[in-house]
């Protein structure tokens, strides 16, 4: 029986070999983050970015080449073209809004000693675990930074560490001692200071060490990176998720981009779109391209759709290959239900005979069948629209919407339900009726069970009813629109003639946070200047009864109008469908409530 191809793993369980044969570069600006200089990575959860990550730690990059492709022989450690240190920022693991004190000033530096702790732990942690040959010169050269280097800068911070290691201490011990002298000093501040806080109405001075970036975390790392076992290139510091670090602490991080240090160490920082904050604990700013380069991983998916989907393909096949299936065409593995094939096929064929015989040019009569031939589909099932099949891998890719990890979730659980099917036994492919019936699932879970979970933990619970009720108030006027008679009827985007409110503009900015929304810019209608464009997620095609393969379609309106969606999604379908060529109210939003189990043998 063949292994799911498709089985989520996060990136740090994945061993190196395993990365090597199944990464592929999502986003074409990847090539872009592993040069030297301060990057942000902004992207939705799932896009990638931890997966490349991954990628790029050591363990993996001794078996590429610097172009990125697989060495016969692994290469050296001192050999790779850079070292990069991963840094996780788990959520309210760095986030301490209870370090206070009586001005802004003294909080910042009380936060920024937090963070270059926890940023030195994980930085000595991956180096331990790095593999560096335990040799005579490693040692003593090891031994020397501890003695001379990294209690010296203790020293300087306020720490005292007594502790002197013999110059023939096995490698991993010294890091052992440097984590454990990192480990009191976390502990003493944690423990001796920040559980005094706890309950206090009144600041507490703090008269402990502080251990700040300039002074003892970037001099540890440029020695670092002089010692005989390191590469002399820079250190890359990949620091994930720093949306989870506190406002206070984005302005520390914002500091150290600030400090332009890259040339010896390099800050990739990847977002989910929520940071927001490019001021640094001074109040100066940081901008791009004088501080730092961005990558904005969601754009592919808007401006390079082809790309996107010959990534995708790519990802499939050597996950197919990696686990021996016969079949490695992801097109053949994710076939397209022949039968609504066939007939959406015959409506274009009809239409390209009619416009040739009206007259019309060859460009012409194909453009037309391929405008309306799959919502004229979609019209005819009439009450049975539920039925329309999206099987297909190129319908898979569209829905996925930019976003790898969905394709790879919905995917695995299409698996599942092939062996169900099967009674487990060993199959080639994932038939229609099982994708069709797993994506409609996962449609529904994701506007259902998945926004309730992200309403739980939300800190404003109005805030996610009022997305809710615009995400059904667009999904909603879409599926009208594809079975009026308007000229465009592949919709899936909102373009506005004139700017959001701030009311407007923060329930939307939750949507793109969640990955309900991607933002966009689009020319205006009077060619004067650019529209702001949002644009469905299009997880959620099935869900309404959408075609997801449309990339142009889109509505203009008056940010007000969209507003109305907030409160009332049926009076905004409303205000909207009236102007509409056949447009009907017939009271429905979602179309796909019903979940066909036909897949079920």
């Amino acid at each position: 029986m063949n292994k799911n191809p498709f089985e989520f793993k996060y990136p740090d369980d994945i061993n190196p070999n395993d990365v090597i044969d199944l990464f592929v570069p999502v986003f074409g600006e990847y090539y872009s983050v592993p040069v030297v200089g301060h990057t942000f990575i902004n992207g939705a959860r799932g896009s990638g970015k931890s997966m490349m990550f991954r990628f790029m730690k050591p363990d993996c990059q001794v078996l590429v080449d610097d172009e990125g492709i697989r060495l016969k022989e692994p290469r050296k450690i001192c050999d790779i073209g850079y070292f990069g240190i991963y840094i996780p920022i788990k959520k309210g693991h760095l986030n301490k809004t209870d370090i206070k004190l009586n001005n802004k000033h003294g909080e910042a530096l009380l936060n920024e000693h937090f963070m270059v702790i926890n940023f030195a732990l994980s930085i000595f942690k991956e180096l331990s675990e790095a593999g560096f040959e335990d040799n005579d010169v490693n040692r003593k050269a090891l031994a020397y930074f501890f003695n001379n280097v990294f209690v010296k800068f203790l020293k300087y911070s306020g720490y005292d560490e007594s502790k002197v290691l013999d110059k023939d201490n096995p490698i991993q011990n010294t890091f052992e001692n440097i984590i454990d002298t990192l480990r009191s000093v976390s502990s003493e501040f944690q423990h001796g200071y920040i559980k005094k806080l706890i309950g206090s109405t009144e600041p507490i001075p703090y008269n402990g060490a502080l251990l700040l970036y300039s002074d003892f975390l970037f001099e540890i790392l440029t020695r670092i990176r002089k010692l005989p076992f390191m590469p002399t290139k820079p250190i890359y510091l990949l620091i994930d998720d720093a949306d989870e670090l506190s406002e206070t602490q984005r302005k520390i991080l914002n500091s150290w981009v600030s400090l332009r240090t890259t040339n010896e160490v390099s800050l990739k920082i990847s977002t989910q779109l929520k940071y927001k904050v490019f001021s640094t604990i001074n109040g100066s700013r940081i901008d791009t391209p004088h501080d730092y380069s961005e990558v904005n991983v969601n754009d592919i998916y808007t401006t390079k759709k082809d790309l996107y989907y010959k990534r995708v393909k790519e990802i499939v096949e050597k996950r197919l290959i990696k686990y021996d299936y016969k079949i490695t065409d992801p097109e053949v593995f994710f076939p397209v239900d022949e039968a609504q094939k066939n007939k959406i096929e015959a409506i274009k064929d009809q239409y390209i005979k009619e416009q040739l015989e009206s007259g019309k040019t060859e460009g012409q009569a194909y453009d037309f069948a391929y405008r309306y031939a799959e919502p004229d589909f979609i019209k005819g099932l009439g009450g049975n629209r539920y039925t329309y099949s999206y099987a297909g891998f190129k319908q898979l890719v569209n829905i996925s919407s930019g976003i790898v990890r969905e394709f790879i979730d919905f995917a695995s659980e299409m698996y599942v339900g092939e062996l169900s099917r099967t009674d487990e036994r060993e199959f080639e492919f994932i038939s229609p009726s099982v994708q069709n019936h797993e994506i409609k699932k996962y449609s529904r879970k994701k506007m259902e069970s998945e926004f309730d979970k992200y309403k739980k933990e939300a800190a404003n619970k109005g805030d996610m009813d009022k997305l809710r009720n615009l995400i059904m108030g667009m999904g909603g006027l879409f599926q009208k629109i594809i079975v009026s008679n308007a000229s465009e009827r592949r919709v899936f985007s909102i373009a506005l003639n004139d700017e959001p409110n701030e009311e407007l503009s923060r329930i939307i900015d939750l949507g793109i946070q969640h990955g309900y929304l991607q933002k966009s810019m689009i020319g205006n209608k009077y060619g004067t200047g650019k529209s702001r464009l949002y644009i469905l997620n299009r997880i959620l095609s099935p869900h309404f009864g959408l075609d997801p393969s449309s990339f142009a379609g889109y509505k203009f309106m008056d940010a007000s109008i969209l507003k109305l969606a907030l409160e009332n999604p049926r009076k905004f379908i409303l205000a909207i469908i009236k102007d509409i060529d056949g447009a009907i109210d017939d009271g429905q939003i979602s179309m796909f409530n019903e979940i066909d189990d036909s897949h079920v043998l």
